[in-house]
């Protein structure tokens, strides 16, 4: 998505998207185009060829981030960009009733998932607090932002267009908990399906809640490569 919405943008630009699935738009810009990588491989790009690198959703899928972050360094022009793109896991709410309750179906939720991603040598805390910078480090960098971002889910606010992203967030969460959670669960905790559906439809539930106005945190990190000395 982000390949095409760039592409006005950077008309001048060669646009490259990737992916590990070769279900891709039917229709790109002319400049766009999209490879088939596995950014956990070697990557088969020459150093120093790109201008901006963007990086998102890829919590709980990546073995190393620090092999990615060193890959990503070595692909980027001196005075090219990298960007991060990740979200919490972590429901939360600022509801006295979710804060002091470490047993909320927000909190068992994301532990669980948590040690099931740590079992398999992955993690799904980059977005968490520390975690993106420690792994990213600033080594090279002579620029490094970053901000964070509160993402509502469902109609929390007073706010017409936090309330247009609380709408759409919802209706992606709904959609996609069972299938986010069913083999972390299954696969690697071992729990019965029965049960993996009584823990996601008491998550359905709560993000439901309108009296918890639940949110999440999204964390995007800004880091420009140095430049050389001419």
């Amino acid at each position: 998505m982000l390949v095409t919405q760039i592409r006005p943008l950077m008309r001048g630009a060669e646009v490259i998207g990737t992916d590990i699935s070769p279900r891709q738009p039917p229709w790109v810009p002319p400049n766009c185009v999209f490879h088939i990588e596995d950014a956990q491989l070697e990557w088969t790009y020459a150093l120093e060829s790109f201008d901006f690198i963007h990086i998102r959703g890829l919590y709980g899928s990546i073995g190393s981030w620090e092999k990615l972050y060193c890959q990503t360094y070595d692909a980027l022009r001196p005075g090219g960009w990298i960007e991060s793109t990740e979200i919490s896991i972590l429901v939360q709410s600022d509801a006295q009733a979710v804060r002091n309750d470490p047993d909320h179906i927000f909190w068992r939720w994301a532990k669980v998932l948590w040690e099931g991603a740590d079992r398999m040598g992955k993690t799904l805390r980059i977005a968490d607090d520390g975690e993106m910078p420690r792994l990213i480090g600033d080594g090279g960098f002579v620029d490094v932002r970053e901000i964070r971002y509160k993402v509502p889910i469902g109609f929390s606010s007073r706010d017409p267009t936090e309330n247009e992203i609380g709408k759409y967030n919802l209706e992606f969460m709904l959609e996609s908990l069972e299938g986010f959670a069913l083999f972390i669960l299954k696969e690697i905790m071992g729990w019965k399906y029965d049960d993996i559906q009584e823990f996601v439809t008491q998550m359905h539930t709560a993000i439901c809640n309108p009296k918890l106005r639940p949110y999440y945190y999204m964390r995007v990190r800004l880091l420009q490569r140095k430049r050389c000395n001419n």
